[in-house]
């Protein structure tokens, strides 16, 4: 379902990108339609088929985002971590964050220990005699 309202939010995007470039421009801008001339359709016929056309387009692309923004509401599933938790030994909830973690510690991936000689550890710098004074 929310492939297709995808697919005909895209179709009506296009749709209108197309249409509002068609329209006659104002100030002589970026519109592509309009221009002199015989034409099939009058000047001001074919301002308001655009207009119209325009007008239903905004409601369908409106009306397609917010279905689409619903439609990914309703199939949200949030998996927390908490939500993982296992129970305590008394069978009730964790309280606290820190107790739903510490219920994990055995499925959470722990860093191995760094062997001796992986990375050379930079010992404590050496201190400098201050210099006598000025």
């Amino acid at each position: 379902m929310a492939n297709v309202l995808l697919v005909a939010y895209l179709l009506i995007v296009l749709a209108l990108i197309v249409v509002i470039l068609l329209q006659r421009s104002e100030g002589g801008a970026l519109g592509i339609g309009g221009g002199g001339g015989g034409g099939l359709m009058t000047a001001r016929g074919s301002a308001n088929l655009l207009t119209r056309t325009t007008a239903i387009l905004a409601v369908l692309f409106f009306a397609s985002a917010i279905g689409l923004t619903i439609l990914s509401e309703l199939d949200r599933t949030t998996s927390s971590i908490l939500d993982s938790a296992v129970q305590a030994e008394d069978g009730a909830a964790p309280s606290t964050v820190l107790d739903a973690l510490n219920a994990l510690q055995g499925d959470l991936p722990v860093p191995a220990p760094a062997a001796s000689g992986d990375l050379p550890v930079p010992g404590a710098p050496a201190e400098t005699p201050a210099a006598p004074g000025n």
